[in-house]
């Protein structure tokens, strides 16, 4: 009998939850995730996922790895949550049924969508769209027909946006927030089809619906658009009425770029260059406080990825614990069986301790790097943001300079000759490429010395080039360094991209960040 009753203990879990109790934590979790508590449902979701898959529980460990993603999405970490989303796509696939793998194709889809990888996200949103409509799924259809629309409305492929809208406003009645969303993805289709009056219209009876505080966002955008309509028709005082309303505290980073930069485009129409320049300024200062805010974002992730990893040492502590109690019940019942358990528990420890030596030292690794990478960031972020700052000022000196040069009374006046001509010692010479070279060899040391060997045909504009590329500058804040056309500054990239022997131009800022 003591023997039976020691294999019945060697077996037996001591604390059994059922499937019901861990759907329950599951549950709060992701409760917790909507209430920003992500170390919380974090810790819940890993021992669901922990126990599901040592238990064979699919649907389980299905939604424990799918909202573990959700969770890391929301705090930016989006490497991290695709790969919990594609390890749920792996069980989805594998023992679950088409809808589980049409929600996680939809949640890849947005983080593609994010990234601005725009071909990716319509691949897979297009795949769970299909997905829902085998299973007749109207809300789903209509949910990612507007993610659709939205990417195409991004792509240019207007008439295809329109289509999906039409597809996904019918289903959507009745989700209010949802459906007051894809609204306001027809009045950017009408705007970007260039249909002033319809979009002008459509917007002013959609913007008293906004009243959801989830909604602030879309009112913003919505008078923006507004405000860009009556610009293209030259109602300069209309559209800064409707941006004026755009405008609210608890707009994001983004939203305030966007105002600014319209401001700064209305007051450049009006002839008011020095409210132009100031607000072109503040674009600047926003563009830095997104990249500081996202900076913290990363930083409260590695954070929340550190707590996890030590509430997973307390699970593995206390599975060692239940074991080692378990283990020494059993030495006094059979002593032989003690000693070779003794020597498993000590081999397995010994690998442990190995493993964790090898876990921190690559984390202390990974941790430097993490700051010498944040550390060239900063240091790239500012001289571009000097840079930029330089080219704006330039460029609206001479643009004032040359409005005088336009009017022959005024160019004719002696003492406003002496002013321009003063205004003109102030314009930056190409002589600042060497300073900027310098500065950017200092932050990026042994950069260009290794492109220059690598691809001799380089010229120096061309070694300039590449290195606000290598600075993840846009097409449009490149141009305005090289006072050229946004058109103009694609094909140079083209052209630089031929010269390095690169057959896409998307390829040549993955090309430069692995130079070093």
């Amino acid at each position: 009998m003591k023997i039976i009753f020691t294999i019945f203990l060697l077996f037996i879990d001591l604390n059994p939850k059922s499937k019901e109790q861990y759907n329950e934590m599951i549950h709060v979790a992701i409760d917790a995730c909507q209430k920003s508590e992500h170390t919380k449902s974090l810790e819940l979701l890993i021992e669901v996922k922990k126990y599901a898959k040592e238990r064979g529980w699919n649907q389980e460990l299905f939604l424990a790895l799918n909202n573990i993603g959700a969770n890391y999405y929301l705090l930016s970490d989006y490497g991290e949550a695709l790969q919990n989303y594609l390890d749920a796509y792996d069980i989805a696939v594998m023992h679950l049924d088409s809808q589980e793998e049409m929600v996680v194709l939809n949640n890849v889809g947005i983080i593609f969508y994010e990234e601005n990888k725009l071909l990716d996200a319509e691949e897979h949103f297009s795949k769970a769209y299909d997905i829902a409509s085998q299973y007749n799924d109207n809300y789903k259809m209509g949910l990612y027909a507007i993610n659709l629309a939205l990417v195409f409305n991004s792509t240019g492929e207007l008439e295809k946006a329109e289509d999906y809208l039409k597809i996904a406003i019918p289903f959507l009645q009745g989700e209010e927030e949802i459906f007051l969303k894809a609204k306001y993805a027809k009045a950017e289709n009408l705007f970007l089809r260039r249909k002033y009056e319809n979009a002008k219209q459509f917007l002013l009876a959609l913007i008293p619906q906004f009243e959801s505080d989830k909604l602030l966002e879309h009112r913003a955008s919505s008078y923006l658009l507004l405000s860009k309509i009556f610009q293209y028709e030259n109602d300069y005082q209309r559209s800064r009425y409707y941006l004026g309303l755009a405008q609210d505290r608890n707009n994001s980073i983004e939203t305030q770029i966007e105002i600014n930069e319209q401001f700064s485009a209305i007051s450049f129409n009006v002839k008011e260059y020095k409210r132009a320049r100031a607000y072109r300024d503040s674009v600047l200062i926003l563009k830095d406080s997104l990249y500081t805010v996202k900076s913290d974002n990363r930083l409260e992730g590695n954070r929340v990825k550190f707590a996890i990893k030590t509430y997973e040492k307390e699970l593995f502590d206390k599975n060692k614990e239940f074991n080692e109690d378990r283990t020494l019940f059993n030495v006094v019942i059979f002593f032989a069986s003690v000693l070779i358990l003794t020597f498993i528990w000590a081999w397995q420890n010994s690998i442990t301790k190995y493993k964790q030596k090898k876990i921190i030292t690559e984390r202390n690794q990974k941790i430097k790097m993490m700051e010498l990478e944040k550390d060239l960031e900063s240091k790239n972020r500012k001289l571009a943001v000097r840079t930029l700052s330089m080219s704006s000022s330039n460029e609206l000196i001479k643009e004032v300079v040359q409005s005088i040069k336009k009017e022959p009374v005024l160019a004719n006046m002696p003492e406003l000759r002496r002013h321009v001509a003063q205004l003109n010692q102030h314009i930056k010479k190409d002589s600042g490429l060497t300073d900027y070279l310098v500065h950017f060899e200092e932050a990026n040391h042994g950069f260009l010395k290794i492109l220059k060997k690598k691809h001799p045909i380089l010229n120096t504009n061309d070694i300039r080039f590449a290195s606000y590329l290598f600075m993840n500058l846009s097409a449009k804040e490149i141009a305005t360094l090289f006072n050229i056309t946004p058109d103009a500054c694609r094909k140079r990239k083209e052209r630089i991209g031929k010269k390095m022997g690169l057959e896409e131009t998307g390829e040549i800022y993955d090309y430069l960040c692995n130079l070093q």
